[in-house]
């Protein structure tokens, strides 16, 4: 496999990573419907994204991390991207099983104020958040996922950051980040969508950021 180009993201990234997002999180819906749930929640991400990173191989996006640093971000809460989020919500409601996409957003939404929220009650701030992590799975197995989060430290160590969290579930690879030294803060479970099928677990963890080697 040739090494990765680490970079910036850029604007003609977007279809080939909404596409990833697609495939990660809404595969099972047909091809409009889950583009449209992707597009909703890469809009949702980008509404708080302060820094972003790609790993570029043989010129094609195959990998995504994306944080937000508070102090950087002086945007409004309604700023462009989340009107857009809320614009593709609404196309959901058109498209076939849309309005099951559109909850399973929302309730995500949902769960993850309510982890930060716990967080808070027992004494968890944090001014830094690892927002998404995508990584395509043909480009796994070859140390870019170490080397992309790695990148986003030193980009918060860099802006003075110190910890930070991440929200994750049962559908991500938990241990990298328990390798990375991470701990899990709180937990909440929701029922199954589909009766026989076990409940999703949705985690808020806290990393601290390395000091550069």
């Amino acid at each position: 496999m040739s090494e990765a180009i680490i970079r910036t993201l850029r604007k003609d990234d977007y279809p080939a990573l909404i596409d990833l997002v697609r495939r990660t999180w809404y595969a099972e819906y047909d091809e409009r419907t889950g583009l449209l749930a992707a597009e909703a929640d890469w809009e949702n991400c980008l509404a708080r994204v302060t820094t972003a990173f790609v790993a570029e191989l043989e010129d094609k996006p195959v990998a995504l991390i994306v944080g937000r640093i508070d102090e950087l971000d002086h945007r409004s809460p309604l700023n462009m991207h989340r009107r857009h989020s809320l614009r593709k919500l609404l196309q959901l409601a058109f498209a076939h099983d849309g309005m099951a996409a559109a909850s399973e957003i929302l309730g995500t939404l949902h769960v993850d104020r309510q982890l930060r929220k716990q967080a808070a009650n027992i004494g968890h701030e944090y001014s830094a958040e690892v927002v998404l992590f995508v990584l395509d799975p043909a480009a796994r197995g070859h140390g870019l996922g170490r080397r992309m989060f790695e990148t986003m430290m030193s980009a918060f160590h860099a802006a003075g950051i110190r910890q930070y969290f991440l929200f994750t579930d049962t559908t991500c690879d938990v241990g990298f980040y328990v390798h990375r030294g991470l701990t899990q803060v709180c937990e909440q479970s929701l029922p199954a969508s589909v009766p026989g099928d076990n409940p999703s677990s949705f985690y808020l963890y806290e990393g601290s950021v390395p000091e550069p080697a």
